[in-house]
């Protein structure tokens, strides 16, 4: 677990933990490291879930899945997000998602129960670990309603645009790659990939954007901020 710990350490559920700390951790936790294959799904809607993740290699979706079999990415999870950790406090045990690997993939699955069963060293971490999840999960709300934010917006244009300035205030640049390929994105907004190919190339036209593949450049912060409200 020793190179694990490395990729590990810091993300938020081990904050203000020592090395000796997680390793008991994963220890007490009996926490394992799993390979996923391109498409793997690891746990569908409705499945209980009684065990977290941490993403250590690859991309993980989390997939909602229409009655009309059409698919929306909820979220992507990259290197040393977390999953199903929105269950571990929760009544109801069931997925509300699909869960399903981006590529191949790597995970570090830790049980629930760690949140609930002291171990027979009666550790003093365990106190620190709840007060880290819950921080985790007030971050957690704070993200689905930016996802709503964006959701909400009244033309597909207006959703690229609040997406968009997300990435600009979270890289703190006006060039950067889009983390989604093109077909995720559109899952993710909620279109079909050929209008939001269309959208993109039609903002690029009118001096909005620059889109090279992944990597967009913003022309115009003024008319991207105007398409967003």
């Amino acid at each position: 677990m020793g190179n694990i710990i490395d990729l590990i350490k810091e993300n938020m559920l081990f904050a203000n933990m020592t090395i000796d700390e997680i390793k008991m951790v994963l220890n007490c936790s009996k926490a394992v490291v799993l390979d996923f294959h391109d498409n793997q799904v690891i746990f569908e809607k409705d499945d209980k879930i009684k065990k977290m993740g941490i993403v250590i290699e690859g991309q993980l979706n989390l997939v909602s899945q229409k009655y009309n079999g059409t698919r929306v990415i909820v979220t992507t999870l990259e290197k040393n997000d977390l999953f199903g950790e929105a269950l571990a406090f929760s009544t109801l045990q069931e997925s509300p998602y699909d869960l399903v690997s981006s590529g191949n993939s790597k995970a570090l699955i830790i049980p629930h129960s760690i949140f609930f069963t002291m171990c027979r060293e009666n550790c003093d971490f365990h106190k620190t670990l709840i007060g880290n999840m819950l921080a985790i999960l007030s971050d957690k709300i704070v993200m689905l309603n930016n996802k709503m934010n964006i959701l909400n917006a009244e033309t597909l244009k207006g959703r690229i645009s609040v997406y968009l300035l997300s990435l600009h205030k979270k890289t703190n640049s006006i060039i950067f790659d889009m983390p989604m390929k093109r077909q995720e994105l559109a899952e993710f907004l909620n279109v079909k990939r050929p209008s939001l190919s269309r959208e993109l190339s039609n903002m690029q036209q009118e001096g909005i954007i620059d889109v090279y593949r992944s990597t967009v450049k913003i022309k115009n912060i003024e008319r991207l901020k105007e398409l967003a409200d």
